[in-house]
């Protein structure tokens, strides 16, 4: 999500945006996306989050042995397939950029590395450091980080590796901080410098402070500006990350816990979380969190997602009796980034009790790389929109929906969170793609955004 400062000139854009909008007095709710027709050359940043516990080596075999119908939906590795896309002029573009729309997953230009939950130990693999090819841990210094690309020799022989992080590692998993840590050691220079100035409150700030100086740099090669990341997080425990006792910061939980004290369905769990999910967006960039992990609802009821929708979710499947929030961080985390939760499967037999058992990987992987393919289609909002507020301008003039305009316009696709364009309204090349709307839920980290003028 961008923020925005705009020239005069599209002022009366602006204005009409917001009336649009219709409300005078929900400016601070405002969701703002910018993109540029250019970006078509698709870029994902792919970082796996992995339990490297005691629990988890048969887990860690099957996303080894599935791995290659994961990768099979958007890069074919025994062909010049995946490359980007390369274009030395505007013809050059036009005609990539109509192949790309009928071939969207060839030109998926991916970096893909792995990290692990483990925040207690220190070197290769842990605290956010994108492992090497070498051994887990080691000196306490982070190594440079192995990246798979469409170019790498061997991918599917290398990811192999990477993955068999062992069992070694803490019981304590914190997969988001693991996250979170990674992406504060991918940032640049710039952004080093520019840290003291966000304000004190600042997610971003709070939790990229507590990066030694010497470990800043460790991921600097891997996320790309401009690029969608996307988090898959691999457990058979829930996200301990709630636990820790100075992030969020106490006098900002209890705050929210005050704000929220006459709704009955929230509670510190959500403040905790929203608090963690205001990290991810104040960075700026589209990331979306994917997880295979435990459950404790019942499968025969209906649980209510995010996007307003229902589903039945297997379960309860909670073989090491992880806390409900624990848990409910993973889910969370994928409902609101528009990602996927694939749940640790239950099977059950007659007149024998429910048992837990590992998840169906060739599935979830299938789905979570046909989620990662889907990423490459472009204009893809930061948050759940409510569909009746988006207006979209491109180059500073109002586009109409496809419903009022047959012949072209655009459309929402609820599927992959998208804004799709037709017929004379595609944008040309080069072209600024602004997206305003107001986020299906008023989420707290929406409120005290800047104005988007």
């Amino acid at each position: 999500m961008l923020r925005f400062h705009a020239s005069a000139a599209r002022l009366g854009a602006l204005a009409l945006t917001l009336a649009l909008l219709g409300s005078c007095n929900s400016y601070d709710l405002l969701v703002h996306d910018r993109f540029e027709q250019a970006d078509f050359n698709s870029e994902v940043d792919i970082l796996w989050v992995v339990d490297s516990s005691n629990s988890m080596a048969s887990a860690q075999a099957e996303v080894q042995a599935n791995f290659g119908d994961f990768i099979a939906e958007f890069a074919n590795l025994d062909s010049e397939q995946g490359q980007e896309l390369a274009y030395n002029s505007v013809t050059d573009a036009t005609v990539a950029f109509a192949e790309y729309l009928q071939n969207q997953e060839r030109f998926l230009n991916y970096h893909m590395g792995v990290t692990t939950t483990d925040l207690d130990s220190s070197g290769n693999g842990t605290q956010g450091n994108i492992r090497s090819l070498g051994p887990i841990g080691g000196s306490g210094s982070c190594e440079p980080p192995a990246i798979l690309t469409p170019q790498s020799d061997d991918v599917l022989a290398d990811f192999t590796r990477l993955v068999d992080v062992g069992i070694a590692g803490a019981n304590t998993e914190q997969g988001s901080l693991a996250a979170a840590y990674a992406m504060c050691k991918g940032q640049d220079t710039d952004f080093w410098q520019n840290l003291d100035s966000r304000p004190d409150t600042d997610p971003v700030k709070i939790i990229c402070q507590q990066v030694p100086e010497d470990q800043r740099s460790c991921n600097s090669s891997f996320f790309r500006e401009g690029a969608a990341t996307v988090v898959i997080v691999v457990s058979d425990e829930g996200d301990n990350t709630y636990r820790n006792g100075f992030l969020p910061p106490p006098a900002w939980v209890d705050e929210c816990e005050n704000e929220h004290i006459a709704e009955l369905t929230f509670g510190e769990c959500d403040c905790r979380t929203s608090w963690f999910l205001d990290f991810f967006d104040g960075l700026e960039a589209p990331v979306v969190f994917a997880t295979i992990g435990p459950t404790y609802q019942a499968g025969s009821a209906a649980t209510a997602w995010c996007d307003g929708s229902e589903r039945s979710i297997p379960g309860p499947c909670n073989e090491f009796g992880s806390d409900v929030c624990a848990i409910d961080f993973y889910q969370q985390m994928a409902c609101m980034t528009g990602g996927l939760f694939s749940p640790i499967k239950v099977t059950t037999v007659e007149d024998d009790p429910i048992s837990c058992v590992l998840a169906d990987f060739q599935e979830s992987l299938r789905n979570i790389g046909a989620l990662v393919s889907g990423l490459s289609a472009g204009w893809r909002l930061s948050m759940i929109p409510d569909e009746d507020t988006i207006t979209v301008i491109v180059d500073g003039e109002v586009v109409p929906s496809r419903v009022d305009q047959p012949s072209g316009g655009w459309s929402y696709s609820p599927g992959d969170r998208s804004i799709r364009f037709s017929g004379e309204d595609v944008p040309g090349f080069n072209a600024q793609v602004d997206i305003y709307y107001y986020p299906l839920h008023d989420r707290r980290s929406q409120v005290g955004r800047e104005l988007p003028f």
